[in-house]
This record gives structure tokens, sequence and C-alpha cells, in this order.
């Protein structure tokens, strides 16, 4: 089974190639076997971005894992994001309910939003 997502961020290939380091893996871990594949977006919008994992759990393997917050489509799904953020604004967003951010892992743990220690 294999985990694909695409997304669209307003920046040209290259400055997306040279700051993929930075990215979260699976995006950033040169021993995964992430395909990933760069086209110019529809309308002159910056550049699509695909990924392709190709080997993640399917079956019974993936149920556990998404149960677990470990489903290789939802990881994918939020590298790209937290990608898309960190290349077109410079910071990953944050908020006071999910101090860590939209990781999966993290989202069975939520707490109703609290001021923050910093904001007092």
């Amino acid at each position: 089974m294999s985990a694909s997502s695409a997304i669209t961020i307003n920046q040209t290939q290259q400055d997306i190639a040279a700051r993929l380091p930075q990215a979260d893996p699976p995006l950033s871990d040169d021993d995964a076997d992430a395909e990933i594949v760069y086209a110019p977006a529809p309308g002159d919008r910056g550049t699509e971005v695909r990924v392709l994992l190709p080997n993640s759990p399917g079956g019974l393997g993936q149920k556990v894992a998404a149960v677990m917050g470990l489903d290789a489509q939802r990881e994918l799904d939020d590298a790209l994001r937290r990608f898309k953020q960190l290349l077109e604004t410079g910071e990953i967003a944050r908020s006071d309910g999910s101090p860590t951010g939209t990781d999966a892992r993290a989202q069975r743990s939520q707490q109703p939003a609290q001021p923050s220690e910093a904001g007092q």
C-alpha cells in the first residue's frame, strides 16, 4: 500500500528543493523511499509538490498505526502542511490549544485552549 499527497506552495521549485532538508520526515529523511515530484502550479501560483511513499503498511497494520497516530498518510499530510507554512510564512503556526501543532499523535491528547505562560 502507498501513501501520497500533494500541496501547492507559493515558492519556486529551486527554493523548495533548497529548504527540503529543513522539513519534517518523511520529506527530509534520506533513508525514506519518498518520491518527490515538482510541477508548476496552475495559474502560475508557485509549485505543486507531490509526494509518494510506496511502502506504507496496509490492512491491519494500517489500522493499528492509525489508532496509535502513526498512520503514514496522516504523517505525510502533516509534514507537507508544516513545510508549506515554514516556506510561506517562515514559521509553523501553533496555538495555545495545540502547542505542538497539528501532529496526529499529539491531537489525541489536546487540551482546551488556555493562555500560555509566555502570554501572561
